[in-house]
């Protein structure tokens, strides 16, 4: 069985993501940005100084979730099966 990931993990594999980035990129300027807009953007959204309290601050791991991971999960999604349809 996979060890599974905890949020603070998640927002460091996320910035790498170029598909996270681009959905980052969508808030901020319309296009992609860099690994350290995106690692930015997870700590203003998380109300953190660090990505690092992901790892212990409930209320970060919850906005983290609800207002990072599982949007950009459902975006992400739904690229993919527009471009299946296409």
């Amino acid at each position: 069985m996979a060890a599974r990931l905890n949020a603070f993990h998640l927002a460091c594999n996320l910035t790498r993501d170029q598909l996270f980035r681009e959905w980052v990129g969508g808030f901020v300027n319309g296009e992609p940005v860099t690994v350290d807009q995106a690692a930015q953007f997870i700590r203003i959204v998380c109300k953190v100084e660090s990505r690092r309290e992901l790892a212990t601050d409930a209320h970060a791991i919850d906005r983290f979730h609800h207002f990072l991971r599982l949007p950009f999960l459902d975006w992400r999604d739904n690229q993919q099966h527009q471009r299946r349809a296409a």
